[in-house]
């Protein structure tokens, strides 16, 4: 059951203004966003490959299909995944649309069937369209005329355009964590090869001109979610950002020399703010353990306090934030005391959306399923649930 509730009209006007038509698609108003005037809040799901295993066909698919009608069988109405193939390989039938685009096709229709919404990311690996054109990053971000840049201008359009009216479309997001490489040039002054598959189409070797800083990237998204903002008016944009390193503005500062002087609070709040430009509407983080959540003076690695001090941060700044993942290392933590104050928190925070990694997902250690983590999974039906109760109990109308 979707975790909504009706809003008087009286009380706030506003939601009820939204042009017609219009209604079907997620709205931002303030810090806070709605689906057909009433606030959205969910915790649900990622499944990074969905996207390549309807790509791929066969089992692969019919696994992807699984994971959509369990996820909805779960309650879990929201799955992020990737949006676009990971390394070159991935892009091989990019070309043949009865190929490449009816499988996204499809996806999108087995999630309408099943009641439940998609988050694409648009560009999970900052390297795939470079490596596609034989170009660094530096290209992709300077250089409009690139041959990276116009893949990702063509890539954008060609899936942004397509469903545009598509309200199974919750949002568009941009990256995935594409700020946690930012203003690293000191780490590999020369180059570095890490991740680097030849045999699925990267690049031989990360060179200089693939570092880049957060001054870069900056305008960059400003340009890029401008761009799909002039294509289409409904959906909203999300970044896709990892919560900022616990040192990012003094690594900014830096200008790729290295700082890693841990960042006050309003530091972070002035990191936050500056990477997440208009038109992007969704500040999103990435929250795990030790590198998310020991900052601002908890040292308790099962601790989710901190994100009391990060939605005060994003209410400040005036955007709504959710967190794009979370997620532990079940083998070794099968009660997850840090998820369960994760979901008690975001519940007391009304943090719209929560999505743990990595739903249906058996080669991955942070696997998500009711057979290998009944534990987890209903924990996350219990906050679901807490939000519905929540509500109910101020006077708030579900359904």
């Amino acid at each position: 059951m979707r975790t909504f509730f009706f809003i008087s009209f009286l009380l706030f006007p506003i939601l009820f203004a939204f042009p017609e038509g219009q209604m079907n698609f997620l709205k931002r108003v303030g810090s806070d966003i709605y689906l057909n005037g009433r606030p959205f809040r969910c915790v649900a799901v990622n499944k990074f490959n969905l996207f390549l295993s309807f790509l791929k066909g066969g089992e692969d698919k019919e696994q992807a299909i699984k994971a959509i009608e369990e996820a909805s069988k779960q309650g879990f109405k929201v799955i992020r995944f990737s949006g676009v193939g990971y390394y070159p390989v991935d892009m091989r039938h990019w070309a043949r649309e009865e190929i490449y685009w009816k499988a996204f096709d499809e996806l999108v229709d087995v999630a309408k069937k099943n009641d439940v919404y998609l988050i694409p990311t648009l560009y999970w690996n900052i390297f795939l369209f470079p490596d596609m054109a034989g170009e660094c990053v530096q290209d992709i971000l300077h250089n409009p005329d690139s041959r990276s840049r116009q893949y990702l201008w063509l890539y954008t359009y060609q899936i942004v355009s397509r469903y545009k009216e598509e309200p199974t479309i919750l949002f568009w997001e941009l990256t995935n964590e594409m700020n946690l490489l930012a203003d690293l040039a000191f780490m590999h002054p020369y180059g570095f090869s890490n991740g680097n598959w030849i045999e699925l189409g990267t690049s031989y070797m990360r060179l200089r001109r693939d570092h880049f800083t957060s001054d870069e990237m900056i305008p960059f998204i400003k340009e890029w979610a401008s761009f799909i903002k002039s294509i289409d008016k409904n959906h909203l944009i999300g970044s896709g950002f990892s919560i900022p390193r616990a040192a990012a503005q003094h690594l900014r500062r830096a200008k790729g020399k290295g700082d890693w002087t841990e960042d006050t609070l309003e530091e972070f709040k002035i990191y936050i703010r500056d990477v997440h430009p208009d038109p992007v509407d969704l500040i999103s983080i990435h929250f795990y353990p030790r590198d998310g959540n020991l900052r601002f003076g908890n040292k308790d690695e099962n601790s989710a306090v901190v994100l009391e001090k990060i939605k005060k941060v994003a209410d400040e700044i005036g955007k709504p934030i959710y967190i794009g993942e979370t997620g532990d290392d079940y083998s070794n933590n099968p009660d997850s005391l840090f998820l369960r104050n994760v979901f008690s928190e975001v519940v007391k925070l009304d943090i719209p959306i929560t999505l743990i990694w990595n739903w249906m997902s058996p080669n991955d250690a942070y696997d998500v399923n009711p057979e290998r983590t009944p534990r987890v999974v209903e924990m996350m039906k219990q906050a679901n649930e807490a939000f519905s109760k929540k509500l109910l109990q101020g006077g708030k109308e579900y359904h």
